[in-house]
């Protein structure tokens, strides 16, 4: 065998038997899109529980109401000592408390919540 074949078959033997290459690794996931700026300034609006007003309470979208009014209500059950409200109850009580509502838009929405558990809560 002459010396250039020899070199040849050497040099392909060797190329065979190198290690290939590592694959790239896959690209990274893009950021998570940033939160908006009305969110941020939303978290940390204060609220005065006890001096928003019958009007505020009634300005508001149906959804944000009835959680206005679902909170209203534990608030004023734990003010009055209560660690049970019957839930048969809620829907009476709420309505009561916004109907108090219509008639003194100028009351606290607390007032108006108080004044349906003295009415007609227990």
């Amino acid at each position: 065998m002459n010396k250039k074949a020899a070199v040849v078959l050497l040099s392909g033997v060797l190329f065979a038997c190198a290690p290939t290459p590592p694959l790239a690794p896959p690209p990274s996931p893009p950021p998570p899109p940033a939160a908006p700026v009305a969110d941020a300034a939303q978290a940390h609006q204060i609220v005065a529980i006890r001096t928003v007003n019958c009007t505020a309470l009634l300005d508001l979208s149906e959804e944000d109401r009835a959680s206005a009014s679902m909170f209203y209500l534990g608030y004023t059950a734990s003010r009055r000592g209560q660690d049970k409200i019957d839930i048969a109850e809620v829907s009476g009580l709420e309505a009561a408390a916004l109907g108090y509502c219509v008639a003194h838009p100028d009351w606290p929405a607390a007032v108006a919540f108080v004044k349906a558990f003295t009415d007609n809560g227990r």
